[in-house]
């Protein structure tokens, strides 16, 4: 008996915000080995230009933290509107990263321009998560109505 094989819709893609915060979550995961080597061969991380440690920790751990919040929000609030998508995408690479320079130079914090940048990040972290619970909470009163 031959038997009818039934076709599968293919899957729609992700949306772009999810697909960022994925690849900073695999950044995260892949800058877990760049922390090992700091654990492990202080003299490595040194001549690969590391001087804190503790910096490469913090990248290691925003990284996954901010990429693993990201790809959930448009998962758990579909449809965000543009002015929440993209401060949160960029908000949560240019956090997590802020600490890289940090790993390799730390008086860096001190530059005007790595504390405008640092600002500016924190702004737009804080406007795409304010975003998304204020997108959130909207439409769960709206759907009371």
């Amino acid at each position: 008996m031959l038997t009818r094989r039934r076709r599968v819709p293919e899957p729609a893609p992700p949306d772009p915000l999810v697909v960022s915060g994925l690849a900073e979550l695999a950044t995260g995961a892949l800058s877990g080995w760049l922390y090992t080597i700091v654990i492990t061969d202080r003299e490595r991380a040194r001549s690969l230009g590391i001087k804190s440690g503790a910096r490469v920790r913090q990248l290691h751990l925003d990284l996954i933290a901010l990429g693993g919040l990201t790809a959930l929000a448009e998962t758990a609030v579909p449809g965000l509107p543009r002015w929440v998508k993209w401060p949160l995408g960029i908000g949560a690479w240019t956090n997590a990263m802020s600490f890289l320079p940090l790993a390799i130079e730390p008086e860096v914090r001190e530059h005007p321009v790595y504390r405008t940048a640092v600002g500016t990040s924190f702004v737009l972290t804080s406007v795409g998560f304010t975003g998304l619970a204020v997108t959130a909470a909207r439409r769960a009163l709206g759907a009371r109505r």
